[in-house]
């Protein structure tokens, strides 16, 4: 995984024009160099009792092709929560009929009505993530926050202006399609995530453009996260929350 995390970083450095950071970047240099920074920054964050939880690793390279480096614990997820596993061999099942709610399911998704605009920031990952907070801002009210431990599980697709999906707000999704499982095309302008390139590399998926409309109220999709891994969702079009209302 640590190379799709290098090539996502080395992609965005390219598109952003960073010759700098792409130098630092590119090829088994590259990621020998991210390997060094993570081995060397891993002691100081692991100390006291942060050993004994989970962490989340937030790796930020600038136009210079400086590294910083901070974690964070990963809220409490009971694992029995999610029927999947971190990195799965195949993603061949067919779709779950899901009768919500259900203990054994995890992630319950919605689709924003506002359409997002394609841009570098949707593209790539970057520290600009107001997009994505304006966007979880539709799930039910109590659920907006990432953070809060039970408001891990909802999730909210995120269209573009041609009402295609480009990507979830801290997943990729992965819809049943002709008769194998398809992540929205990077042509709908979406986060090309580490986990995207993991299923893409090892076969498990393949890319195709997701339209709103094809979508149906109930249907079962995977949903992927670099921290959290692949678990089942339901699609819920008609709970989305409205701010205000």
């Amino acid at each position: 995984m640590l190379r799709h995390h290098r090539d996502r970083l080395y992609e965005a450095a390219k598109d952003l024009g960073w010759a700098e950071a792409c130098n630092i970047l590119e090829g088994r240099r590259g990621l020998d160099r991210l390997k060094v920074v993570l081995q060397d920054n891993l002691p100081n964050m692991l100390d006291g009792s942060q050993h004994l939880y989970p962490q989340k690793l937030r790796v930020l390279v600038n136009s210079h092709g400086h590294f910083s480096v901070t974690s964070t614990p990963l809220p409490p997820l009971a694992l029995s929560s999610l029927p999947s596993s971190h990195f799965p061999a195949v993603l061949s099942q067919l779709p779950p009929a899901i009768d919500y709610p259900n203990p054994e399911m995890g992630w319950r998704i919605f689709l924003s009505p506002v359409p997002v605009s394609p841009s570098l920031f949707t593209r790539h990952k970057t520290t600009e993530r107001s997009i994505y907070d304006e966007a979880r801002l539709f799930l039910p009210e109590s659920q907006a926050n990432v953070n809060h431990p039970s408001q891990l599980l909802d999730e909210v697709l995120i269209l573009n202006h041609d009402d295609e999906v480009m990507e979830g707000s801290i997943t990729t999704p992965y819809f049943w399609r002709g008769g194998r499982w398809v992540t929205p095309a990077a042509s709908s302008g979406g986060n090309l995530g580490t986990t995207r390139r993991y299923a893409l590399d090892a076969g498990l998926c393949i890319e195709k453009t997701i339209m709103k409309d094809s979508i149906a109220d109930g249907e079962a999709i995977w949903l992927s996260n670099g921290a959290r891994g692949w678990g089942w969702g339901k699609i819920m079009i008609q709970n989305t929350h409205v701010p205000g209302t």
